[in-house]
């Protein structure tokens, strides 16, 4: 099915480097919306979720499975769950089509491949916005709260704990995501996360990308000037 949330043509552009910059040629906002349009209509979104107990502590944060106790050092993370007892993992994907749509266009034109990233990047992002604000609706009418959600490899949570999320989920039966020897997800416009429950609207010391400790130096982030 198609993937039935709009890609901001914003978002593109920041996943393309324009940052700050307005005065975008109209050829290129045409290829932008070209390739907003296509993604959009040849993704696949699936996603998983299950909701775990998990116990915080000042540096740790261990998630309490049906036969296993996984322990994720981050100190980032904690602040993050900060007075959470339960939380969500999760995985989703839009599929393998914005893959092809890449090899594709890198064939003849290196730079319309690198549109298509950015514009399979930015719908990735707006498919779990929408599902997130789908759950904060869901767990609100509960009196629950939601964290942000936040991702091995994101801040100083090691990427290596992607191994965690693809055995207690099983994402690879369940959605059909492949974890590489090198970490990485096929299809590639893939992403894990875990998102704190708890009783309370309060703010946490490590929300959005202010609060990540590659804040300084990444091109991506969306909160730097």
């Amino acid at each position: 099915m198609p993937l039935e949330v709009e890609i901001p043509l914003k978002e593109i552009q920041r996943y393309m480097g324009y940052r700050g910059i307005t005065d975008i040629a109209p050829e290129m906002q045409e290829k932008i919306r070209k390739a907003a349009d296509q993604v959009s209509i040849q993704s696949h979104p699936r996603i998983i979720s299950r909701e775990y107990r998990i116990t915080v502590s000042e540096k740790t944060v261990v998630i309490h499975a049906d036969n296993e106790d996984v322990t994720l050092e981050s100190e980032s993370l904690v602040r993050n769950l900060s007075g959470c007892c339960g939380a969500l993992l999760l995985a989703a994907t839009i599929g393998p089509a914005c893959d092809m749509l890449v090899r594709r266009a890198g064939v003849t034109s290196a730079a319309e491949a690198s549109i298509y990233q950015a514009a399979g990047a930015a719908a990735i992002e707006a498919f779990l916005d929408d599902y997130n604000e789908k759950l904060k609706t869901s767990y609100e009418a509960r009196g629950l709260f939601l964290r942000p959600r936040f991702s091995p490899g994101y801040g100083d949570l090691k990427l290596e704990h992607q191994k965690d999320w693809f055995r207690l989920l099983d994402i690879t039966k369940q959605i059909g995501i492949e974890l590489t020897d090198s970490l990485l997800m096929v299809p590639t416009k893939s992403v894990t996360a875990v998102i704190g429950i708890g009783i309370s609207r309060e703010r946490t010391g490590c929300a959005g990308c202010a609060g990540c400790n590659k804040h300084a130096t990444c091109e991506f982030s969306k909160e730097r000037d």
